[in-house]
């Protein structure tokens, strides 16, 4: 039988995949109320597009999806006369801004596509669709009567079919198309689509996601009819929203912190209920479990849901369907052990670079390299040696600018803040025998 049916769920209760935008994403979002009612009075009164800031895990894709929801809900529900569509997926930024930006436009053109219904229902104008649907299915661009039939009109060109010959034309002929199509279908004040640019940090270089979005701020920034969330771990999405060129285009970064331990509880639970298919459903990871799972991972919810499932599946159905809350919380927290013992195994660290781990963690498990003399070290040259060999084991992750003092850009990772809990507790041997740690 199924694996999580055979427990009496009807799927995976601790998916750490994003919450999806609809009811159950709305009522999986606990602990959030604040954070969702700010972004939305962003989203609906601000002209300026919104900015997300926080660690990474802590559930930002999450709470830009389920807000985009409620906002056009609200319009549905007849709240709200502004009315907001999410896009599809969420959009990651490339070093490549041309690139970016052509995937903006084509999340636009399918977003009419997939909203069409909605849109005429809502008395809003839509384009062509079954141009823009050939035109986003096939390169190829068919001529008709000496002229080039496209979705955004008639172009001069020679009798008969040909591969596209004039990429760049089309690509401007097509923009300004969604450009017009947006203001159509949008008037001032009257909603827009909601995009998420995600995971802006995987630009790992501030001065460089700094350059990305300050290209790509009129052709996707300045669109009417739009409403762009920008999400960003490790302080570049505040960098980026600090560069003159952006001021009045983004706004101040919204903080989101890791979802406060009281409501931990209720996060686990509404999940479990949600998923559960009968009245005696058994969870591998009770609320009690996981919120020991969140302390060992230093509230990091993503992280917390992986260890779950892993834990989840590293035992036969028949072990918690004949176990007590009790032994299946002993089995977990041996379990989190074990697999810090095997990490710490593997990694061959000098004393010094331990004590640089746990000092990290002693001030919150982030820094940037001015913190150098808080941490130890006379340089940051120095301490840059040590959180090298700390990232090749993968304890911590930084970005690869030195001089931006704004950013917090060295950070325990979740297999550092295992291994640090575990040697903390005593767990795991915190020395090396026979070496002194200083």
């Amino acid at each position: 039988m199924d694996f999580w049916l055979s427990l009496g769920f009807k799927s995976n209760p601790y998916i750490v995949k994003p919450l999806p935008g609809n009811e159950d994403g709305r009522e999986l979002l606990v602990g959030r109320d604040a954070e969702l009612r700010s972004l939305l009075r962003r989203m609906r009164e601000s002209d300026m597009h919104v900015v997300l800031e926080g660690p990474n895990g802590v559930g930002k894709t999450s709470l830009v999806l389920v807000a985009a929801w409620v906002a056009s809900e609200e319009f549905r529900s007849g709240d709200s006369q502004q009315l907001y569509l999410p896009l599809l997926e969420p959009l990651q930024v490339k070093e490549d801004s041309e690139e970016f930006v052509s995937a903006c436009y084509f999340a636009i053109a399918r977003a009419f596509l997939e909203y069409e219904d909605t849109l005429k229902r809502a008395g809003r104008s839509v384009p062509r669709i079954k141009d823009l649907r050939l035109w986003l299915d096939s390169p190829i661009l068919r001529t008709r009567g000496g002229g080039i039939t496209s979705p955004f009109g008639g172009l001069t060109g020679s009798a008969s079919a040909s591969a596209n010959s004039s990429q760049g034309y089309t690509q401007a002929g097509f923009r300004a198309a969604v450009r017009r199509w947006l203001s159509d279908a949008f008037p001032d004040g009257s909603g827009g689509f909601v995009g998420l640019i995600d995971n802006l940090e995987l630009i790992d270089i501030s001065s460089a996601a700094q350059g990305v979005m300050e290209e790509v701020r009129d052709p996707v920034l300045q669109l009417p009819g739009t409403r762009w969330v920008i999400c960003g771990a490790r302080g570049i999405a505040r960098s980026v929203a600090a560069t003159p060129r952006l001021n009045g285009v983004l706004s101040d970064p919204i903080d989101i912190s890791p979802v406060p331990d009281e409501f931990i509880p209720h996060l686990i639970d509404a999940r479990l209920k949600r998923y559960a298919v009968r009245g005696d459903a058994v969870a591998p990871v009770s609320a009690k479990t996981f919120e020991h799972i969140y302390e060992v991972s230093h509230q990091n919810l993503r992280d917390s849901l992986s260890y779950a499932q892993d834990f989840s599946f590293s035992l036969d159905p028949e072990f918690f369907l004949q176990s007590n809350e009790a032994r299946i919380e002993n089995a977990a927290k041996e379990w989190l052990a074990e697999l810090a013992m095997k990490y710490e195994r593997d990694i061959r660290l000098q004393p010094r670079m331990w004590k640089l781990l746990d000092d990290l963690a002693g001030i919150g498990g982030s820094c940037s390299p001015g913190d150098h003399l808080v941490l130890g070290f006379n340089d940051r040259t120095h301490m840059r040696k040590n959180v090298v060999d700390l990232e090749r084991y993968g304890l911590v992750t930084s970005s690869r600018e030195e001089t931006d003092q704004r950013r917090r850009s060295i950070e325990i990772t979740s297999k550092g803040w295992l291994v640090h809990y575990s040697r903390s507790q005593g767990l795991i041997n915190p020395t090396i025998p026979g070496v002194d740690p200083q």
